[in-house]
């Protein structure tokens, strides 16, 4: 594995050396949520625990649960967060949630795997391994995500644009005040990735945010300004 460090050197985590390593994607998820002081929090598939460690570096007052099925992942994770006595890291699918779970989080947040929605097919083979079991679909985490929330709890996932669709059909009379921020990897293309956070149980009116530009033709910067601050813990996405 190797020691990676994050926001600027503010936060290090370990990663794998081969197969699916964090990246851009959960940085942004991390910095995308609002969370309260003592809230109760869980990530569904929390991989090596990027994410959560982020989130706990913006608040740490918080009390996170991370899911995940894989024992490679589940022990780096454990790696990870070992020094947090806030932070706990339990094995288990999206599709088995335990019933002690239920209705039990104030904010619950996933970066699912991708799949190709018209074949039905995986498209993160290496990272599905440690997230998901091979009969689960995006509506089985989105489910899994309301059933753990307690009442007019939010939820905050990133994935693919073009699953938005299948992300809005499974919220549908289920939530409310939806978030929808669409992310380009430049301004003149499509969007890649949106982040879409609901609010369980409520009728609250919806919004398209304005988007968030990844890149800039013919700068040397990687990223544009605006998203290296918030890739650097600089600002967060607020939604």
């Amino acid at each position: 594995m190797n020691e990676t460090w994050y926001l600027d050197g503010k936060i290090c985590a370990f990663q794998p050396k081969n197969g699916y390593r964090a990246g851009t994607d959960s940085l942004l998820l991390a910095q995308s949520l609002n969370l309260k002081s003592g809230a109760k929090v869980l990530e569904l598939g929390t991989g090596s625990a990027l994410a959560m460690l982020i989130a706990n570096h913006n608040c740490p007052n918080c009390h996170f649960t991370g899911l995940d099925n894989s024992a490679d992942m589940l022990a780096l994770a454990r790696k990870n967060t070992h020094d947090f006595e806030n932070i706990s890291i339990e094995s288990g699918n999206v599709g088995a949630i335990p019933k002690a779970w239920h209705l039990q989080f104030d904010h619950v947040f996933a970066n699912p795997p991708y799949f190709d929605t018209a074949k039905s097919v995986r498209m993160s083979d290496a990272k599905a391994p440690s997230f998901v079991t091979d009969d689960a679909k995006l509506a089985d985490w989105i489910a899994a995500m309301l059933i753990t929330l307690k009442p007019r709890g939010t939820a905050t996932l990133i994935y693919r644009a073009d699953g938005l669709e299948h992300i809005l059909s499974a919220l549908v009379n289920k939530a409310g005040r939806i978030r929808i921020l669409p992310i380009h990897s430049f301004a003149d293309a499509p969007a890649k990735r949106v982040i879409v956070q609901f609010r369980k149980g409520v009728k609250s009116e919806s919004a398209l945010l304005p988007a968030l530009i990844l890149h800039e033709r013919g700068a040397t910067a990687k990223f544009t300004a605006k998203t290296q601050e918030i890739l650097a813990g600089k600002r967060s996405l607020i939604l």
